[in-house]
């Protein structure tokens, strides 16, 4: 255990059991009180657990409490972000820290009379079960501890909120994964969490990867082709194809929104363009597939010259 002695300088971080004699010491008449959260998240591996606590971009789309938001700065380990507290006129400066694998510190002051301090972990217990431990400290001089229960109150609440919002993406991942999907943030940091790039890596398709046309629409169906799962739609005389696993970070598009041959994916709003082929333009490469149209007939291969190209490609 550390005491309570050593200074910052001595150390990488406080560790969570030393905390609060720290913060309590910090000054006189300090008054510091205790909040915790638990859920066992099934359906979920510890990285894509990791990924879904670090990346931000996703906020926007899925939680009500995060609408603004700007990104100080970020490293492999760290984040500095502006919020703003709900729809109160009050902004917040956060810091993140990757502290050590599956635990996380996140700090902020309230209107400079608050301080509020969280310990979040996250625990194997299963072969697909994950336990969240989210303990936070509420620190302030004594005369504003009447501020910490209905403090405490609503970060309980808000936990509550969140974890089932974010539910979807953690288990999407989940499934993606027994499909044979991988992700270049399986080894997440709050770089590549955030980082707008192809991260999705498609399994490899089988032989003879196609399917015919006659059945497709003009109402985007979801296909397996090859073992990988793809939104075929008609329009007019073109055909519209997109890999149905969103190629930024695996979102399903088949609930997106479609507009203009576009799909906006549920999970962080980005729009993807579909790859159009036609009689006069019957193949087409994009997310690092080929696609050519014979007769009536779509085939579908690994564009292995690209792979380099969809992997380094930024989104706007």
């Amino acid at each position: 255990m550390i005491g309570i002695n050593q200074t910052a300088a001595d150390l990488k971080f406080l560790t969570p059991d030393s905390l609060y004699e720290q913060i309590k010491q910090f000054t006189s008449g300090m008054a510091v009180t205790k909040g915790v959260y638990e859920l066992d998240v099934a359906m979920c591996t510890l990285e894509d657990f990791e990924w879904n606590h670090m990346d931000q971009l996703h906020r926007p789309a899925i939680h009500r409490t995060y609408d603004k938001n700007i990104r100080i700065a970020f490293g492999h380990d760290f984040a500095v972000s502006l919020t703003q507290w709900g729809r109160w006129p009050i902004f917040i400066t956060v810091s993140d820290v990757y502290v050590a694998k599956g635990l996380f510190y996140q700090s902020l002051t309230l209107a400079g009379i608050i301080f509020l301090h969280s310990i979040i972990s996250m625990q194997k217990i299963g072969d697909d079960t994950i336990h969240l431990k989210h303990e936070w400290y509420i620190a302030s001089h004594k005369l504003f501890k009447f501020l910490h229960k209905p403090i405490s109150k609503q970060l309980y609440k808000l936990n509550v909120r969140l974890q089932q919002e974010d539910e979807q993406l953690r288990q999407g991942r989940y499934t993606q994964r027994k499909k044979g999907y991988t992700f270049r943030t399986d080894n997440p940091n709050y770089y590549n969490s955030n980082r707008l790039s192809n991260n999705t890596i498609y399994p490899a398709l089988k032989n003879q990867a196609s399917i015919s046309l006659t059945a497709i629409t003009n109402e985007p169906t979801l296909q397996e082709i090859g073992g990988v799962e793809f939104i075929i739609q008609r329009e007019n005389n073109d055909v519209l194809i997109w890999p149905a696993a969103c190629p930024h970070e695996g979102g399903p598009l088949i609930t997106g929104k479609f507009c203009n041959q576009q799909i906006t994916c549920p999970w962080h709003n980005l729009r993807f363009s579909a790859v159009k082929l036609s009689v006069d333009t019957p193949v087409g490469t994009r997310y690092g597939f080929m696609y050519q149209l014979t007769d009536n007939q779509l085939f579908i291969t690994h564009a292995e010259s690209l792979k380099k190209e969809y992997a380094e490609e930024e989104f706007a």
